[in-house]
């Protein structure tokens, strides 16, 4: 998922800088969940923040097996993953529930299981959930795009515009086309910059919308959509 930050940088970083696609060190894993608790959950309390950027960042490294952190003159200013999705059980949509991230909150803050805390976390982690619900009857398809997924792609807000997105999106591509996969998809939101792929002509496969509250959308409904593309399709990430 490749979220939308509002905000703006005092400082641009030069073309000049040089971009590396690298295995991340545990140091980008860390600037990689602050990323994620920055640009998603910027208004929850520090605590709840701390927890949400960790079980989301593990959900979604959870079946990974290809992970690039995108380094900028040696800085963390991105991450891509992506999971062949047979190296998970393909479950019933109604099965998704809200307590999924159980397992991940309890190896990261077990101080919340049980409280008020466990709850009010699992609600911001909502879309999350609304996104694997509709994951999962994509999978149920068995379409050919539904052989990969790319469970994550986030950038650095100071990054954006410098086409490190579309960077590691070509190789993750690259990697999918190495394991001979049909196609690849993935899952995002209104809180992303999904405009970003319909740019790059990937196919919309699937939007619905939720009854999830969305901060700073007002009374205007949630969506969660499902983009992807068959590896040969005419596209600008091949």
């Amino acid at each position: 998922m490749a979220r939308r930050d509002e905000r703006t940088c005092d400082e641009k970083i030069e073309l000049s800088e040089e971009l590396t696609l690298e295995e991340p060190t545990k140091a980008a894993l860390e600037a990689a969940a602050r990323l994620v608790g920055k640009t998603w959950y910027p208004d929850e309390p520090a605590a709840w923040q701390g927890a949400c950027e960790k079980v989301e960042l593990a959900h979604h490294l959870e079946h990974a097996t290809y992970v690039r952190a995108a380094m900028l003159n040696g800085s963390f200013a991105g991450i891509i993953a992506a999971a062949p999705t047979e190296a998970h059980e393909v479950r019933a949509a109604a099965d998704v529930s809200t307590l999924w991230y159980r397992d991940h909150l309890r190896k990261v803050a077990p101080w919340a299981i049980g409280t008020s805390d466990e709850a009010a976390i699992g609600a911001s982690l909502a879309p999350v959930t609304a996104e694997m619900v509709l994951t999962q009857e994509f999978l149920k398809k068995r379409d050919a795009r539904s052989a990969w997924e790319i469970t994550l792609l986030a950038i650095d807000p100071a990054c954006q515009g410098y086409g490190i997105g579309k960077a590691l999106l070509k190789d993750v591509v690259a990697y999918l086309q190495s394991q001979e996969a049909a196609g690849f998809f993935l899952a995002t939101d209104d809180g992303c910059d999904f405009g970003f792929y319909d740019h790059l002509g990937l196919e919309r496969i699937a939007a619905r919308e939720t009854p999830i509250a969305a901060e700073g959308l007002g009374e205007q409904p949630f969506h969660v959509y499902l983009y992807g593309a068959l590896l040969g399709d005419p596209c600008d990430v091949q």
